[in-house]
């Protein structure tokens, strides 16, 4: 049978559709997969992976069957559909394809996009594995996202920082009304604890016309045992995943399992040590042999990058990076510049039609345009001296590449969408 990456990969020439009607009209026919279950959904520039694979990972130690829906994937299409810890069944997610995508053609639903069909196809797995809590990571923005066709139980709006500035505006003000398009009258919403005033008052703001209480997350205190969770008497837990810039994280995580208490949803502190303990988000902040992978593709990420690689004193000897056409580059680039000499910095693509060309990030700062991931991490890894780490960032899909590369795990095809 025809895998479900194969089946939806053509509905990629369609690009995005920022409008919901598809969505609803889709669910809608296959018997609103989406009502009846717990969810956290959860917005942001930066984040919103790292939290929605804490929060599933500690409704699930708290007894659920919890379904993951994130984007992009790393290596195979099925990580984005996690169900109980494992990614969707290669059957499973053929058949409802393939179902959903009759619809399409039958004409009983419209057209879909490529993340619009796995979207449904999420929710359907969903349903049909019997899952009864749901994680959803907004894919781009919040407004008119397909995620946003949910309704949520909580949900939180990690950080805001510029990034997709085409789609989503030019401000901080703006980006923040495009996230703030996932409150909900009634519904929870933590917000991280990194907000700038001008983006904590748009949020409050809208908040105030839907009619959604806002939760501000609480600062994680570090006392160098262990990480202080603002839940009760100060939960304590393990430092959680890698780079300090998790903290925020875990506040907004905390923040959520408050708030799924409040709703009623048990969660207790034993639930919440036991998962954040389990969880694994893999290209962020990862160790792999010498190098250290992180998927920081925009300016506010690097820069959290940055700080934790200081914050822990490693000594970096070389930097592999790239970045899509659309993102700050001249930013980016710099971020790296201020760390590491030109003859320390090689660039390369990820074969995908986004990828920016490695001669033109060179170009900004200066550094070594290679012909690809592979040439890229060797040529660092020969200049890098013995003991010294080499960061691999940008582009989640170079470093895609390069935990293919590295790790020698089979590669689909990226799809950014």
């Amino acid at each position: 049978m025809t895998s479900a990456f194969e089946q939806l990969a053509p509905l990629a020439s369609r690009g995005m559709v920022l409008n919901l009607d598809a969505m609803r009209e889709a669910l809608t026919h296959f018997g609103h997969p989406e009502r009846d279950v717990d969810t956290v959904h959860i917005a942001g520039t930066n984040g919103k992976g790292s939290v929605a694979a804490m929060t599933a990972s500690v409704l699930g130690a708290a007894g659920r069957r919890v379904g993951l829906y994130t984007s992009p994937h790393l290596h195979r299409f099925a990580e984005r559909i996690n169900i109980a810890g494992s990614p969707i069944d290669d059957g499973l997610a053929s058949r409802l394809t393939a179902e959903v995508l009759a619809a399409v053609a039958r004409g009983a639903i419209a057209p879909l996009t490529f993340f619009e069909a796995a979207t449904v196809l999420a929710w359907r797995a969903f349903r049909a594995e019997g899952c009864d809590a749901v994680v959803l990571e907004v894919g781009l923005g919040g407004r008119l996202d397909a995620t946003t066709v949910c309704a949520p139980t909580v949900c939180a709006i990690t950080r805001i920082a510029r990034d997709h500035e085409a789609i989503l505006g030019d401000s901080l003000e703006a980006i923040a009304a495009e996230k703030a398009g996932i409150l909900k009258p009634g519904v929870p919403c933590v917000l991280g604890p990194s907000m700038p005033t001008e983006v904590r008052r748009t949020l409050g703001e809208a908040a105030a016309r839907v009619g959604a209480p806002l939760i501000d997350a609480q600062g994680v205190r570090d006392d160098g045992a262990g990480w202080r969770l603002p839940l009760g008497g100060g939960l304590k837990v393990p430092p959680v995943l890698g780079g300090a810039y998790q903290r925020d994280n875990v506040a907004v995580v905390a923040g959520l399992v408050a708030a799924l208490r409040a709703s009623g949803v048990a969660v207790d502190d034993a639930a919440v040590a036991a998962g954040l303990g389990a969880v694994r988000w893999p290209g962020r902040y990862e160790r792999v042999g010498r190098f250290l992978l992180d998927a920081a593709h925009n300016p506010d990420g690097l820069d959290a990058l940055v700080a934790a690689v200081r914050r822990e004193g490693l000594d970096v000897g070389a930097a592999v990076f790239g970045a899509s056409r659309d993102k700050d580059q001249v930013a980016m680039t710099g971020r790296l510049a201020a760390l590491l000499p030109p003859a320390r910095r090689f660039f390369a693509a990820a074969p995908m039609p986004r990828a920016e060309a490695p001669s033109v990030l060179a170009g900004h700062h200066g550094g070594v345009a290679c012909e690809g991931v592979a040439e890229a991490l060797a040529q660092a890894e020969a200049v890098a001296g013995e003991g010294q780490t080499v960061l691999v960032c940008g582009s989640i899909f170079v470093v895609a590449a390069a935990r293919a590369a590295l790790m020698g795990v089979a590669q689909e095809p990226f799809v950014g969408l």
